[in-house]
């Protein structure tokens, strides 16, 4: 096992940066800033994030991902929203139904162009949180429930598993996935649990390891498929939220942190990290949907 150290990319400004993911086709770093509803966007030059421009939601932002016509799709509070290349908000149909004490969190396109997203509850844990797959044409079927806090998601290299991270379970699980419906019968298998701090954001790398963000741990830990601890990245930030391979060939991870939670403090917190792990990560799949004129739709039957 070794040790690799990140090292800051950005001014510590963000109170709550996650989703960090590589747009290759604008040569852009991108990631959210949740509670202030920020979308963000930089350049990698120098071995810093630079030239960050930003764009408000008006509402949390969750998770951020591509679009197949350039433009963003975001996780917001109750529902998806847009942001098309030239710069307009488009926003769907509330998703959550009758809860008003929960909002989306993270979230990811899956290999065939379905976006997954979780949910975290507003106030006190209730146990009852969803994992969901929603389509472009406004399809939603529940994946998961029974979660504490849902958190990263992520899928393996020949996108035949999915894991899911329940944070205040302290878990990360894993199930069979394909591109037709969800095998409910199938149990979802914990590959890690017990980890020392709480599992946060997560990524696969192409060789199949995990690199889970430990919030509370200073640190990403790179596992095997098994559960296997291979590497720990440290990082000069208390509140570890997510990983993500960015840059040319994905060579590079890009790690996101955040302040919340924290009283006062010495380190980075609130940077964002690169680190030189020698392993490249995947290319995250795009949404098909269109963000210059989305055909929102009411939410179809669970």
């Amino acid at each position: 096992m070794s040790a690799i150290r990140a090292r800051p990319a950005t001014d510590a400004e963000y109170e709550l940066a996650e989703g960090v993911l590589w747009d290759d086709r604008a040569g852009l770093v991108r990631w959210v800033d949740i509670w202030k509803g920020r979308v963000l966007s930089g350049r990698l030059s120098g071995g810093r994030i630079v030239d960050i421009q930003c764009v408000e939601l008006g509402q949390t932002a969750g998770a951020v991902a591509l679009a197949e016509d350039g433009g963003l799709l975001i996780a917001a509070a109750r529902g998806l929203a847009t942001i098309s290349p030239g710069g307009s908000i488009s926003i769907g149909p509330d998703l959550l139904g009758d809860r008003d004490d929960v909002r989306l969190n993270d979230a990811s396109v899956d290999p065939h162009g379905r976006l997954v997203a979780g949910t975290l509850a507003l106030g006190e844990e209730t146990g009852e949180e969803v994992l969901l797959r929603i389509t472009a044409d406004g399809g939603i079927e529940t994946l998961r429930i029974g979660i504490r806090l849902s958190n990263g998601i992520a899928f393996s290299p020949d996108g035949g598993t999915i894991y899911h991270v329940d944070t205040l379970a302290n878990t990360v699980s894993r199930h069979g996935y394909g591109p037709g419906v969800f095998d409910h019968d199938e149990p979802w298998v914990t590959v890690l649990n017990d980890l020392p701090s709480s599992p946060d954001g997560l990524t696969v790398a192409a060789d199949g390891t995990l690199w889970v963000a430990q919030w509370g741990g200073s640190s990403v830990r790179r596992h095997a498929p098994s559960g296997e601890l291979l590497d720990i990245v440290s990082v000069d930030a208390t509140q570890v939220s997510c990983p993500g391979f960015v840059g040319r060939g994905l060579a590079t991870l890009a790690i996101t942190t955040a302040q919340e939670g924290l009283a006062e403090w010495t380190d980075a917190s609130g940077a964002l990290f690169l680190a030189d792990v020698g392993v490249p990560g995947l290319a995250v799949p795009r949404w098909p949907g269109s963000t210059i004129d989305p055909r929102w739709h009411a939410p179809a039957e669970r």
